[in-house]
């Protein structure tokens, strides 16, 4: 059994795809086992023995007969994640500075550094760590520019999300 963490984009922010975590996290249980959630914009760890792919496409289906929407779905396995934290190459940024963007895939894209005013973000694999010195919402560097930037969908969570998922 190998311990997984998903992260859901787009839950609970605005007014779409609202629902209750527990109604999340009930689902999640009917396939997976030991499910826990932190906050309440979906992010969860549970125990299983399918791989990745599969997990995916049993969340974002799940979502969508049980809730009527859809929502990508980022998996890692918690070793993973936890590399993802080591492996930060902004080390003298504040943890509130940092955020890491979650692809599905790595891209092929020309680009593996990014610099506007004084925020950075460097892509790593199918990371994109983000050293964010303004706000977050106020960023060019924000998940919607990476997601036309690299052509794929993506998923943003802050430095202290992720290592509070990793704690659960």
């Amino acid at each position: 059994m190998t311990r997984y963490a998903a992260f859901l984009r787009g839950i609970n922010v605005g007014k779409t795809k609202r629902v209750k975590i527990e109604d999340i996290r009930s689902m999640l249980g009917r396939s997976f086992g030991d499910v826990r959630a932190y906050g309440q914009s979906g992010n969860f760890v549970f125990d299983s023995d399918a791989d990745k792919g599969d997990i995916v496409s049993t969340i974002e289906s799940g979502l969508e007969e049980n809730f009527g929407f859809s929502a990508f779905c980022v998996v890692r396995t918690i070793s993973e994640l936890q590399k993802i934290v080591d492996g930060n190459p902004f080390p003298d940024a504040g943890t509130d500075e940092l955020f890491f963007i979650f692809m599905n895939e790595a891209t092929s894209s020309h680009d593996d550094e990014w610099e506007h005013n004084e925020d950075a973000a460097k892509r790593i694999n199918d990371i994109v760590y983000l050293n964010c010195k303004s706000e977050y919402h106020r960023t060019k560097l924000s998940n919607s520019f990476f997601e036309k930037e690299l052509g794929v969908v993506c998923t943003a969570r802050n430095w202290n999300t992720v290592n509070a998922v990793l704690k659960l």
